[in-house]
């Protein structure tokens, strides 16, 4: 990510890969770790993102994604520009466990600090070609073990 991006971003850490299969499908992966939430240091929300990177949102949905034995709440975005239509699928993880919504991510980062507790939180996000959804999934189904682990060791269970 260029350092504009990443300034504007404010995460404590951030992770970017592409993954791909010897057919040629690309999946990427993007996790960010804000270690408190506070003014100018907020996870930013693809809803917005995108659409400032020129794709048009064609719909966004939230719903419960099977990885491996578990079922993981998302929200799933269908983006497209130009020619090129992606599936996203993102979550961010709190101290309360994942949550899909901006709304419920807010509600859950006011009790936290109200309560006293730590803020921070990740943002999780995959995106592929929309002909290769079946791709993503087999990659969170393999990431999301170390992922869990990495999150875990920062105390977002």
């Amino acid at each position: 990510m260029s350092r504009g991006t990443a300034e504007v971003l404010a995460a404590d850490a951030t992770l970017s890969r592409s993954y791909r299969r010897s057919d040629g499908t690309v999946v990427g992966m993007f996790v960010a770790y804000f270690a408190q939430q506070q003014v100018n240091a907020q996870i930013h929300s693809p809803r917005n993102c995108m659409p400032g990177g020129g794709w048009k949102v064609e719909s966004l949905e939230q719903k419960r994604l099977r990885v491996g034995a578990d079922a993981q709440p998302a929200a799933r975005m269908v983006i497209r520009k130009n020619e090129h239509r992606q599936e996203v699928l993102y979550w961010f993880r709190t101290r309360g466990g994942s949550i899909a919504g901006e709304y419920a991510l807010k509600w859950d980062q006011v009790r936290s600090a109200l309560a006293g507790r730590q803020t921070n939180a990740a943002f999780i996000r995959y995106t592929a070609q929309l002909s290769d959804s079946s791709a993503v999934r087999q990659l969170m189904t393999l990431l999301q073990p170390p992922l869990d682990q990495i999150l875990g060791d920062v105390g977002l269970r």
